[in-house]
């Protein structure tokens, strides 16, 4: 079953369906959900007995899944003590309900509101075993403030372990914007499906070890919404993963024509050209200018190599497209971008690619840079199109600034996918995957080890690799991401976050589809 992702306010509509629609009480998600945070804490310390638990109490829901978890604790034998943020007044319905079911049981509890309670949770927090966060749930946005901030820095401060239930308080469900503070978690249990801030940064880094817990909401209730969000983990990229015939040869493997590389920067065409090969297709032709091609082929020697006419600059000349058009044909895939420069004539080729070609198609880094000049050309194109800017490139494509991509990258990228009616690939930390119809694919694999120049280049030429060795478009794309990331997370194992080389990305993809299939 793939990992499926929903917003804060998707989730608010699927509990209200749950409840309005299917007859199921609020008391009873509350307390599957208080258990399945009892069950968490039993698994972390395999006996929950003896165990001293500090729970934080918000007014909310959240508040009352913590009211829950603390009642069965108690039950499991843990000694538990609670700190609420708000007034017992204050709680309503079920968390009401779940507090009177707290007041029989005659737990400690102390009200967070002047500086003695708080010295209190101080002197709780120094040979406690365990915090649970029950503040906020996926409903907060912006910062926490006042006497609730206050808590949070005091948790953080602490050296205890930390339990966010659904989401670490302070952390926005649907953008991964963290407030100021966030609660740091080192575990999150959250209910019935992944939500979107858990896997998108900054707020990954507060979420810990991510736990999706089963509190009986009909899966059926996802049909509700307007697309699909998915979560490419290791089980999905697995499944995607193309199957090699012991008795394929080349051929059987795809051929991916190469457009790229220009006077200083033939290094582009030889990363996305070797990325090809190693995230295994079976042939690679390589299209540059006339004067860098001998170069070329003696530092790639499993490649084919093609020179074609140039300016005088050295770049591709349009007149190159005479020579170039008829290698298209067998082949599966074309990368046309890395290092071609964004010299006029260039723009003039890929007009002519998007018009004439039945090929699907990989546009990177100057690509990009000169399909910016006139995005209306993509309405020409017969084939489908991926493109994976970085959040520049994508800022340079809707006329917006790079600040502005990053604040909401999610609809950022489906905008994108809907008004060039393309596949988008923004890159970046939890790079995301939209196709045309809206579905969302957020990756998990990946970190700072990628941040190096070259990287792009490499994840262009594994992408085509996947489209020659037959993926779907969309297929090929998420699939590429994890890998190009699965490389670069063991990289990070053996190497370390810095100083790795786009070059040492590509040497470590047989390894990441080695490492993926096991």
């Amino acid at each position: 079953m793939w990992m499926r992702i929903v917003t804060g306010s998707e989730m608010k509509l699927l509990d209200k369906w749950a409840v309005e629609e299917r007859g199921i009480p609020t008391v009873l998600l509350m307390e599957n959900a208080g258990n399945a945070i009892a069950q968490t804490v039993k698994q972390i310390f395999a006996s929950v007995s003896g165990r001293y638990v500090i729970i934080l109490v918000g007014k909310g829901n959240n508040g009352g899944d913590a009211l829950v978890a603390a009642r069965h604790l108690h039950q499991l034998g843990a000694e538990v003590k609670l700190f609420l943020l708000f007034p017992p007044e204050e709680f309503q319905g079920a968390v009401k309900t779940n507090w009177h079911f707290i007041e029989s049981l005659d737990l400690k509890w102390h009200q967070l509101q002047d500086d003695h309670s708080f010295y209190l949770l101080k002197l709780s927090l120094n040979n406690c075993d365990l915090i649970i966060d029950g503040i906020f749930g996926t409903g907060f946005r912006g910062d926490p403030q006042g006497h609730v901030s206050r808590a949070i820095q005091v948790v953080n401060e602490s050296s205890c372990p930390v339990l966010a239930i659904d989401v670490p308080s302070g952390l926005d469900a649907d953008t991964g914007r963290v407030g100021d503070p966030c609660i740091k978690a080192n575990y999150t249990v959250t209910f019935a499906w992944a939500k979107r801030g858990l896997v998108l940064y900054p707020g990954k880094h507060f979420v810990g070890k991510l736990v999706v817990a089963d509190i009986s909401l009909p899966q059926d209730a996802l049909a509700l919404l307007d697309k699909e969000e998915h979560y490419i983990d290791r089980e999905l990229a697995k499944k995607l993963l193309p199957q090699r015939d012991w008795e394929g040869h080349k051929n059987s493997f795809g051929h991916v024509l190469v457009i790229a590389g220009s006077r200083g920067m033939t290094g582009a065409a030889l990363l996305t050209s070797k990325a090809v090969l190693r995230a295994g297709a079976g042939l690679v032709t390589t299209c540059l200018p006339a004067s860098l091609a001998d170069l070329f082929d003696i530092a790639f020697p499993e490649g084919l190599t093609r020179g074609m006419a140039e300016t005088r600059e050295r770049t591709l000349a349009a007149a190159a497209w005479w020579e170039m058009s008829p290698l298209l044909a067998n082949k599966k895939a074309v990368v046309f971008g890395p290092g071609l420069s964004t010299h006029p004539e260039i723009g003039d080729l890929l007009e002519k690619l998007l018009a004439e070609s039945l090929v699907p198609l990989v546009i990177d880094a100057d690509g990009l840079n000169v399909l910016a000049q006139d995005t209306g050309i993509l309405k020409t194109a017969k084939i489908p199109v991926i493109l994976t800017p970085h959040p520049g490139e994508m800022g340079r494509l809707l006329g917006v600034s790079a600040q502005e991509v990053q604040a909401n990258r999610v609809e950022t990228a489906r905008l994108a996918a809907d008004l060039f009616q393309s596949i988008i690939v923004l890159k970046g930390a939890a790079t995301i995957t939209v196709v045309p119809d809206g579905h969302i694919f957020i990756n998990s694999s990946g970190g700072p080890s990628l941040a190096t120049a070259g990287s792009g280049d490499v994840l262009a030429g594994v992408i085509a690799s996947f489209l020659a060795q037959g993926l779907e478009p969309a297929c090929a794309a998420m699939l590429g991401v994890y890998v190009h990331g699965l490389a670069g997370d063991l990289l990070a194992e053996s190497k370390g976050i810095r100083g790795v080389l786009a070059g040492d990305i590509v040497e470590t993809l047989p390894l990441a589809l080695k490492t993926l299939k096991s």
